[in-house]
């Protein structure tokens, strides 16, 4: 590898990487289409893509419901992340937000603005990220091998399916929690949220290795990151539940994400 990857990228490669390795309960062409997806992922510097959510949660005590809709381009070194993001409440209205996630000095910064473009106010948190300041482990390909060993379910392939077009195997892994936590640093846990196993499915191109959709429920995953990052305002969200699908548009098609002066 030609650059240093930023925690996003590392994590895609992991994946992969570990289907390489776990090749040995797979056929013939689900071990090529996972070597077609390493090569693919490992080529990528940028990328755009598409999610869509529907969200459960409540603030303050009220319960409510959200569609969840964005247009998102991310660069892979630095890691950086812009999401044009859409909610809408039903009768309680509609509201959008621009929001950045980005890498700098060893934590995941997160950057989201409110109001209209010309009053715009802009507010930022901060998530340490392990190995960032200190010397702790984080995600690695031993650790993510070790953890899908000792679960002899953690990793299925369904069977061939048409997705945007493209004929997809889909690729079925449950990744543990205590992973996804440990890739944050084990110093933001006192929050006391913890992350839940998490099931993604990857649909991967049989043609050419390509992700082209990816599916979970993000739910834990973004209460964790939103109350171990002090985010004013939706930090006090409790979110009961994210199913979130995210379509790739474009791979390599993001030349540069320019953030807010505020930032």
């Amino acid at each position: 590898m030609k650059k240093k990857l930023t925690k996003a990228a590392a994590f895609f490669l992991v994946l992969a990487l570990s289907l390489s390795l776990c090749a040995c309960s797979m056929g013939l062409s689900e071990m090529l289409i996972v070597k077609r997806a390493y090569r693919h992922v490992a080529g990528m510097d940028s990328l755009s893509f598409t999610a869509e959510g529907e969200l459960e949660a409540s603030a303050a005590g009220l319960p409510f419901q959200a569609l969840v809709q964005a247009d998102c381009r991310c660069i892979i070194d630095p890691g950086t992340l812009y999401m044009d993001i859409k909610i809408d409440m039903g009768k309680l209205g509609a509201m959008e937000l621009p929001l950045y996630l980005y890498t700098q000095e060893g934590a995941l910064r997160l950057m989201f603005g409110l109001g209209g473009e010309d009053s715009r106010l802009w507010f930022s948190a901060a998530l340490p990220l392990a190995g960032g300041s200190g010397g702790e482990k984080g995600m690695d390909v031993e650790t993510v091998l070790s953890l899908l060993q000792d679960d002899p379910e953690a990793l299925s392939i369904g069977d061939s399916e048409t997705v945007n077009g493209l004929l997809c195997r889909p690729f079925i892994l449950k990744i543990p929690g205590s992973m996804l936590e440990a890739a944050f640093g084990a110093d933001v846990s006192h929050a006391g949220s913890s992350i839940q196993d998490m099931v993604l499915t990857i649909w991967i191109s049989e043609n050419d290795g390509s992700p082209v959709r990816l599916s979970a429920d993000l739910a834990s995953l973004l209460q964790f990151v939103l109350e171990n990052s002090g985010a004013p305002l939706i930090s006090q969200l409790d979110i009961k539940s994210l199913p979130t699908t995210v379509d790739i548009t474009g791979f390599n098609d993001v030349e540069s994400i320019e953030l807010p002066q505020a930032a």
